[in-house]
This record gives structure tokens, C-alpha cells and sequence, in this order.
């Protein structure tokens, strides 16, 4: 099943207003960080890439990267939404004070799947793009300038990556 396309600017009704409101949630997040993220794979994989946990709000699918140092594969869960043509990656790691391991894999070997389709991930550096696909990210799930607020506290930048076809 290709990647399902997500339009960040896509008007959202009250049901998913209303699971948002739950992901950003103390209980949310706890179910987010440790309940969905084991979860989420395996039910993406029986559907056919069509349910997760989350379904209703924040799309997600697998990313399968190389180990930054163990060269091994990995596969974790994400959230993305699309710019144009091309998936985005936000890392913000539920606001935590390090960024997700995928992150170092991606600098590492930017060779990698998600959804199954391949790609080659690159970190989006210039301010103004950066600046303009965070706030995509916002409409997407409101969430990410929660976690921007936290990691600003403690001086960590959340990184964002553009997936570029291979």
C-alpha cells in the first residue's frame, strides 16, 4: 500500500479536535510514548498500512533506517504529513531533552523506507523553510509547539527532515 498522502492544510472537525486535545494530554502522552509505539507497527502492518491507534488524528507509518552506530536495521513508528510531494519528519522526541535516536540514523545512513517507499532524508537547515514547514506542523498536530516550548526550556532545537524520493 504508497505512503498515505497528509495535507497539513487540511480543515480537521470536532472528533479530531477533540482526540488532539486527548494526544496532549498528560494521559495522551502516556499513551502515546508507551502504549501506541508498540502498538501502532503491528496494527499498520495486518491493515495493510490503513489503521493504527491514532488513526483519527496524526497520520503514521513505519521508518525503517540503518543503526547510526550499529549499522543494523531499525523500524520505529512516526507521525509525518506531506510538503507538496515530499513526507516531512518532525524530531521532537515528546519534547524530551535529546532527540529520537531515528534522528542520528538518518545523519548517519540517510538512505530509508517509510511507509515502504524509499527515500533519502536530508535535515532542513535554512531558517525560513524551517520556520514554514514547523508551523505546517502545527496545523497537522497542534502538540509539536507544546514540544517546542518544552525543549526551548532546555535549549534543544527540534529538528525537521524532508524526505526526498529515491
Amino acid at each position: 500500500m504508497p505512503l498515505r498522502h497528509v495535507d497539513p492544510h487540511e480543515t480537521h472537525g470536532s472528533l479530531y479536535k477533540a482526540l488532539e486535545r486527548f494526544g496532549r494530554s498528560r494521559f495522551g502522552q502516556f499513551y502515546a510514548r508507551s502504549v501506541a509505539r508498540r502498538i501502532d507497527p503491528w496494527m499498520y502492518r495486518i491493515s495493510g498500512g490503513w489503521l493504527t491507534s491514532q488513526r483519527w488524528t496524526v497520520a503514521s507509518a513505519p521508518l525503517r533506517t540503518t543503526g547510526a552506530r550499529t549499522g543494523r536495521p531499525h523500524e520505529v513508528q512516526l507521525a509525518y504529513f506531506h510538503d507538496g510531494r515530499t513526507p516531512i519528519l518532525v524530531a521532537s522526541n515528546f519534547g524530551g531533552s535529546k532527540h529520537p535516536h531515528w534522528y542520528y540514523n538518518l545523519l548517519s545512513y540517510p538512505e530509508c523506507e517509510l511507509g515502504g517507499d524509499s527515500f533519502v532524508a536530508a535535515e532542513v537547515t535554512d531558517p525560513d523553510e524551517y520556520a514554514r514547514l514547523f508551523a505546517l506542523a502545527e496545523q497537522v498536530y497542534a502538540g509539536y509547539g507544546d514540544y517546542r516550548a518544552t525543549t526551548a526550556s532546555f535549549g534543544r532545537h527540534i529538528p525537521v527532515l524532508r524526505l526526498e524520493p529515491r
